[in-house]
């Protein structure tokens, strides 16, 4: 995603930030994010948040009433959402995997109706161990951002 030029300074900052560490910019000191940032769908929902925006340098933002909450992903979702999965967020592809071999192998079992369920059971089951995992050493802490102004 380009840049215009107003919010240069901000997106430069962006692309110092590390992968996957959690930015808060209060809402008092930027009300706004720069035109650049576009809202998305592509992202897990938080709770408390109101909406999720894309923007530069592979931002992801959730906007809450009183601040946003920023990372930067190694690959940008909406540029290459298959790239993104296998880079930032292999646990839903692997659970996917994971289930439709399930159900395949449950089918040729002869299980039937059984076969969707079993998938559906080892997808859900798969991605919640790999939430715990992606978890374990993570520091979900935000860390108060400084970001350069921008207008």
């Amino acid at each position: 995603m380009k840049c215009s030029e107003p919010c240069r300074e901000f997106c430069r900052w962006i692309e110092t930030l590390p992968h996957h560490k959690k930015y808060v910019l209060k809402k008092e000191e930027h009300p706004k994010l720069p035109n650049c940032f576009k809202e998305t769908f592509l992202g897990e929902a938080v709770p408390g948040s109101v909406r999720q925006l894309r923007g530069p340098g592979g931002s992801h933002v959730h906007e809450f009433p009183d601040r946003w909450v920023l990372h930067r992903d190694i690959v940008d979702a909406d540029a290459d959402p298959l790239g993104h999965l296998l880079s930032d967020a292999p646990e839903y592809l692997v659970s996917a995997l994971a289930g439709l071999a399930t159900a395949i192998f449950a089918k040729k079992q002869r299980a039937g109706r059984d076969a969707l369920l079993a998938g559906w059971s080892t997808a859900a089951f798969m991605l919640l161990l790999g939430k715990m995992g992606k978890t374990i050493g993570e520091d979900d802490r935000e860390n108060e951002g400084k970001a350069p102004p921008f207008s």
